[in-house]
């Protein structure tokens, strides 16, 4: 088990490399590059983001793609006793620890990938990412460095 995760770890790292690589080496605006295309609000079916991809990923990539993922909106916390929670009424109000300006953080399985801020799109809720946590520090964070 302890190998297969070591593999994992090694393939994992190499596809941040190369993406980072690709990443440096591509242009982000749409005046330096005129194929550039704003990012749709619909998200398509694994078997179509496949098709939109450059080149296929490995077996074990194509396995993890497919892994499904909770994404959160926290605006915000508070730490309070148990007398205080049992206490809260409808009207109540929770003042939570951000201002209304502060970045939202945006965490996929409970830990922290990015920060945003909120946005409408048809009524909705959305987040507009802001700010993305490199992968070297969301490596170091789950090995509790």
């Amino acid at each position: 088990m302890s190998a297969n995760m070591d593999e994992l770890e090694k393939k994992w790292e190499e596809e941040v490399k190369k993406r980072r690589q690709e990443q440096n080496s591509t242009v982000n605006s749409p005046q330096e590059n005129p194929e550039w295309q704003p990012v749709s609000d619909e998200v398509g079916t694994p078997q179509e983001n496949r098709e939109h991809m450059e080149e296929p990923p490995d077996e074990v990539l194509l396995a993890l793609l497919n892994i499904p993922l909770e994404i959160s909106v926290e605006v915000g916390s508070k730490r309070i006793t148990l007398e205080e929670l049992f206490s809260l009424k409808p009207t109540a109000v929770i003042v939570l620890d951000k201002m209304l300006s502060d970045p939202v953080d945006i965490k996929v399985n409970g830990r922290k990938i990015a920060e945003g801020e909120l946005v409408v799109v048809n009524d909705r809720f959305g987040v507009k990412i802001t700010k993305i946590v490199s992968p070297d520090e969301r490596i170091k964070k789950i090995k509790g460095q």
